[in-house]
């Protein structure tokens, strides 16, 4: 991770140079999740969005999947799942359920492509550098697609032969590598933003310049 990360930066770097662009700022979700005295109570919402997160992360916003009906607001959080997803997940160990790593997985996962989402969204982004953006976003987030599709196995009840340890022991696994891919995107937006800002205080200084020589 470390050594992608150089590589990512070293190639900004190179490719915000010779560009005109404006700052992102990520919006971090981690924190609204640990601050839910009442977590079990939100954890089948919870649940649904991952679960229409596998598609999201493949297809934006398109809704795929069996497990769930209507979305009434994906920011929200308020879903209507399909009973037979309820009851599967209701046979899992309440231990596995009320895990509090799996909403942070999810909210790992919102954060992550949050965070992409505010770059692409620059309006003076050239076609190169939106072209890297994508790739690396695209690494990024097919890695979490698996690992969401890992964690719903894991989850729900009759996917996998599995002792409650061993669930536990893959729902630690997947909240580190998203963690982790988590704490890169940031870093990498961090850098994009400070590269940019950069270049903008470079660009307003030449333009002073220009425009005192004119003047005198």
């Amino acid at each position: 991770m470390k050594s992608i990360k150089k590589t990512s930066i070293a190639l900004l770097s190179f490719l915000f140079l010779t560009a005109s662009m404006t700052s992102a700022n990520a919006q971090n979700f981690s924190e609204w999740f640990r601050q839910k005295k009442t977590q079990q109570k939100y954890l089948l919402s919870q649940i649904a969005a991952l679960q229409v997160y596998i598609g999201y992360a493949k297809k934006g916003y398109e809704v795929v999947g069996s497990g769930l009906s209507t979305i009434k607001d994906i920011s929200s959080g308020e879903f209507n799942l399909h009973n037979a997803f309820i009851s599967g997940l209701k046979k899992v160990s309440p231990a596995v359920a009320g895990d509090f790593r799996i909403a942070e997985i999810l909210a790992y996962q919102l954060e992550i492509v949050r965070s992409f989402n505010t770059l692409r969204r620059n309006g003076q982004l050239g076609t190169e550098h939106l072209s890297y953006l994508s790739l690396v976003a695209d690494g990024i987030i097919d890695a979490c697609y698996n690992d969401l599709g890992e964690l719903l196995l894991v989850i729900t009840s009759g996917k996998l032969e599995m002792e409650d340890g061993q669930r536990m022991q893959r729902i630690a696994a997947i909240h580190e590598r998203m963690m982790d891919r988590s704490a890169f995107t940031q870093d990498f937006c961090n850098d994009a933003t400070l590269l940019i800002k950069q270049k903008q205080i470079e660009q307003r200084s030449i333009e002073n310049l220009r425009r005192y020589y004119e003047i005198n």
